[in-house]
């Protein structure tokens, strides 16, 4: 699949918004009770943040968050339409790729489906709080490519 990153802009933040609250309210719900508008509102940060464009249209997002020694991926998000197809593990290849020496870091929840591709490019569980998992792909080293 043919995609493109485009900075976000002040205006994609409802489409993010709208787009994470679909996919996420379930867990969410499950887990932490419910969906928290304050919370999100908290966290977005449009400079840490690139949408994904397909054939002129959003199809998601992803927000990564600078960290000492680490890249933090705070968010990716896809449409119902577009995941499956192999977009997700396009754009977190290409990820890794942008941060081939530091850490990269992420949160997500035990029953998460993501959680497979995640393990699957070598994102290890290095903490765990009930279902809330904190998981870290070590930077790459020298031959390494995704796993």
């Amino acid at each position: 699949m043919d995609y493109q990153l485009r900075p976000a802009v002040s205006g994609d933040y409802g489409y993010c918004y709208r787009l994470t609250k679909r996919n996420m309210s379930g867990l969410f719900g499950r887990h932490w009770g419910g969906w928290a508008p304050g919370a999100f509102r908290k966290a977005f940060r449009v400079e840490n943040t690139r949408v994904v464009m397909m054939g002129g249209r959003r199809a998601g997002y992803l927000s990564v968050r600078p960290e000492a020694g680490a890249a933090y991926l705070e968010n990716i998000q896809l449409s119902a339409r577009w995941r499956g197809k192999g977009v997700g593990t396009q754009l977190l290849t290409r990820l890794i790729a942008e941060h081939p020496t530091v850490s990269l870091r992420l949160t997500t929840f035990a029953d998460n489906p993501a959680r497979r591709l995640y393990q699957r490019l070598g994102f290890l569980v290095v903490e765990r709080h009930g279902m809330t998992l904190h998981m870290e792909r070590p930077p790459a080293q020298a031959g390494d490519g995704p796993a």
